[in-house]
């Protein structure tokens, strides 16, 4: 009887489920259809055609080749690349600050202790602009090209932004990150294959110098088996500016250091909070057994409070993206600056400028989104 019923429940949520599906594509359709009406009825074009003509504007950074002369099309992956650009230097950077601010907000010194939640109050209770406006000024306020501070004549920070090396074999490079992924790969199956076999005997040793030895050995073995040398592109002052070498703009900069910072206050404040939710008695046992503080919080602390952090540090990192269209208020080239400013403006598309940079942002969330929902599954079935 019980098996009847739960069937009818199910069948009932699904049929529920498809009529407020059905109703959502209704309302979708019916937008839609409402617009190409009165686009029509104006004699404007819709359609996602004007991608394919010339975008005829600039693009100051960009990590693919770009001219003016290029297509909207081709403006839109420009500023696609540097959103993601953006967003996955700025959760590295958010992330190693964030652990660190929040490892330290229950540290056991007390001036660790309290310049850490000094820092997290100030951070995440400053605007997102403010922090940006600040950095960018910073940036501007910098010396000139001929008083740029040097790193070994090798790295340049001045107005102009900061300059790099750059390799000048591309598809060497290319490879090279593919064997790096190989080896780190290869490394974790290796330890998964010998945990598999192995009792448990306690704690296990530190893995990642292994994981991060392995990404890098495989690689150089390959290039000096085949005899692949890299080239390096390194910048020198020419002038009133740089030749060679690849340039982070001052716009880029500041973005990257504003969404790492300001988000930062919040992972800490989640890394705290989930370290705290810890029960207390976890922390008493690990001293009784006579682990090191430091030992205990990384084997013990870390992996129980990690099954609360991660939800949060997912929402944290989709923020991020979406944070990153900000690069308008400093001039910064992204997704929002390229195809949902210039290219709307120029070329009349709004309708189809938004739905694209809206769809753009919906899926690069939706991956975030996946992936960590990926992670989390997978620790927290390793904990039960």
């Amino acid at each position: 009887m019980w098996t009847q019923r739960f069937n009818r429940a199910r069948l009932l949520g699904a049929l529920q489920q498809g009529l407020v599906l059905l109703l959502v594509v209704l309302v979708f359709y019916g937008l839609a259809h409402n617009a190409s009406l009165n686009l029509k009825a104006l004699n404007i074009a819709s359609g996602f055609g004007f991608l394919t003509d010339r975008a005829g504007y600039d693009i100051s950074f960009q990590l693919i080749d770009y001219a003016p002369s290029d297509s909207y099309g081709r403006a839109y992956l420009v500023g696609l690349l540097n959103t993601l650009l953006v967003s996955v230097i700025s959760i590295v950077l958010a992330t190693l600050i964030g652990v660190l601010l929040g490892v330290g907000r229950v540290s056991e010194n007390w001036l660790v202790n309290r310049l850490c939640g000094m820092s997290i109050e100030f951070l995440r209770n400053v605007p997102l602009v403010v922090h940006l406006i600040w950095w960018y000024g910073l940036m501007l306020a910098l010396p000139s090209v001929r008083q740029a501070f040097s790193l070994a004549d090798v790295f340049f920070l001045s107005n102009a932004g900061l300059q790099v090396p750059w390799p000048q074999q591309g598809a060497a490079v290319g490879w090279g990150l593919v064997l790096m992924g190989v080896g780190a790969l290869s490394a974790i199956v290796a330890f998964k294959c010998r945990d598999a076999r192995a009792r448990w005997r306690g704690f296990t040793p530190r893995r990642w110098p292994w994981v991060l030895a392995c990404a890098l050995l495989l690689p150089m073995l390959v290039y000096a088996v085949s005899g692949t040398a890299l080239h390096w592109d390194v910048p020198t002052r020419q002038g009133f500016g740089f030749h060679g070498g690849a340039t982070l703009v001052p716009e880029l900069l500041a973005l990257w250091l504003a969404l790492s910072f300001y988000s930062a206050s919040y992972i800490a404040e989640t890394v705290r909070a989930a370290t705290q939710a810890v029960h207390r008695g976890q922390y008493e046992a690990a001293k009784a057994l006579g682990f090191v503080r430091g030992i205990a919080m990384r084997q013990l602390i870390a992996p129980q409070a990690l099954y609360a952090m991660v939800p949060q540090i997912t929402n944290t990192y989709m923020n991020i993206v979406k944070n990153s269209s900000l690069g308008v208020v400093v001039g910064f080239m992204e997704l929002v600056s390229s195809t949902g400013g210039t290219t709307l403006n120029q070329t009349g598309q709004a309708i189809e400028c938004i739905v694209l940079v809206m769809a753009t942002y919906c899926v690069i969330c939706l991956v975030i989104s996946l992936t960590m929902n990926v992670y989390n599954y997978r620790i927290s079935k390793r904990g039960h």
